[in-house]
């Protein structure tokens, strides 16, 4: 069963590869990344980019009201916490899209969403995500 909702992260990906943004991208249709790869994944990250700022981008469910937001933490998120699998933190920066409201099931209010919303969101959140990325690379290039 296809999970539509948490598709927004891997659709980031490859709008972010598409436009061409200056930074690493890892997790796309083509490879995403989930919760049985993760371990690689954070490993990878503190080998290969220690001090390296890391932006964090997943679906999530919130409030009612939350629901279209895209949301931006300064910890990092919590991969699997909507589905009661919460691990430790990843990342620096959060970029989490509100695919839905919490309630019973929340597998299946992620699995319903719809492909045109998932698509809408995933816009929002690489708009976003790129402007961090931007900002951060100008940052950096100040202080050197």
């Amino acid at each position: 069963m296809r999970v539509i909702g948490d598709s927004v992260g891997p659709r980031v990906g490859d709008i972010l590869k598409a436009r061409g943004v200056d930074c690493f991208v890892y997790g796309d249709s083509a490879g995403n990344v989930n919760a049985l790869k993760l371990d690689v994944y954070e490993n990878l990250l503190r080998v290969c980019h220690s001090g390296d700022v890391v932006i964090a981008v997943d679906a999530a469910l919130g409030e009612n009201e939350d629901v279209g937001r895209v949301k931006v933490t300064g910890n990092g998120l919590f991969p699997g916490r909507a589905l009661g699998r919460a691990r430790g933190r990843v990342g620096d920066i959060g970029v989490l899209a509100v695919m839905g409201e919490k309630g019973e099931d929340n597998f299946a209010r992620l699995a319903a969403g719809s492909e045109a919303f998932a698509e809408h969101m995933a816009q929002k959140a690489a708009d976003i995500t790129q402007e961090l990325v931007e900002y951060i690379n100008m940052s950096c290039a100040r202080a050197q």
